[in-house]
């Protein structure tokens, strides 16, 4: 394929996307429709399906708006530090800076993806029901993961709490369970962030009791 055929496709795969993602936020997982999502990205239906079925631009819709949270939110932790002074390993995905007990800076690094799930209750029960089906690679799995697990390793070792030969078990343990409160928020509609936060909280407190 020739450069400028490949740009077209690109160019083409990204105004598919863009056309779902704003009839998805707009119009709720069930009130779109392909044909939908075609008239708006001014293309055919077999051009969209050619890009994924609805249940695979959901995925992938979502996945851009898991990076689009986490994203603003180390922009405004940029924004909101004192130039010339280095951000925590940790707090790149989190809604604050360092600070409380483990628990509590595990919960800040989670802020990012509660809010977008309980903001978008609706989208985030079907991406979970899509995802739970089986079937669909989606960055909550992938990079996303890694990320984040590492991170949560990093936060329970930083301070001595956990011992490193435990950390990485741990984290995965605290990553599962976090994506399990996701997905059972978004199964019964939460739209509390602050009551979906409590829960992460509880269970990581069970998970990482730190003396500090």
């Amino acid at each position: 394929m020739s450069n400028s055929r490949a740009e077209v496709k690109r160019l083409t795969h990204s105004r598919v996307v863009d056309a779902a993602a704003h009839l998805f936020v707009e119009e709720g997982f069930a009130g779109t429709s392909i044909r939908g999502i075609a008239q708006a990205a001014g293309v055919s239906v077999g051009t969209v399906m050619s890009v994924g079925d609805k249940s695979a631009l959901l995925v992938r819709v979502f996945d851009l708006l898991v990076e689009a949270e986490v994203a603003e939110r180390s922009a405004v932790l940029d924004q909101a530090r004192p130039a010339g002074t280095q951000r925590p390993a940790f707090a790149d995905i989190a809604g604050t800076d360092a600070g409380g007990n483990c628990p509590d800076r595990l919960v800040g690094l989670t802020a990012p993806l509660v809010a977008l799930f309980t903001r978008h209750d609706e989208l985030a029960r079907a991406y979970a029901s899509i995802l739970i089906s089986g079937g669909r690679e989606a960055g909550l799995f992938s990079d996303l993961a890694t990320g984040l697990t590492e991170r949560f390793r990093t936060v329970m070792t930083e301070r001595g709490c956990t011992a490193e030969e435990d950390a990485a078990a741990r984290a995965g343990v605290l990553y599962f369970a976090f994506v399990g409160l996701l997905f059972t928020a978004a199964a019964g509609g939460t739209s509390d962030p602050e009551a979906l936060s409590a829960d992460v909280r509880g269970a990581f407190g069970a998970i990482c009791a730190c003396p500090e």
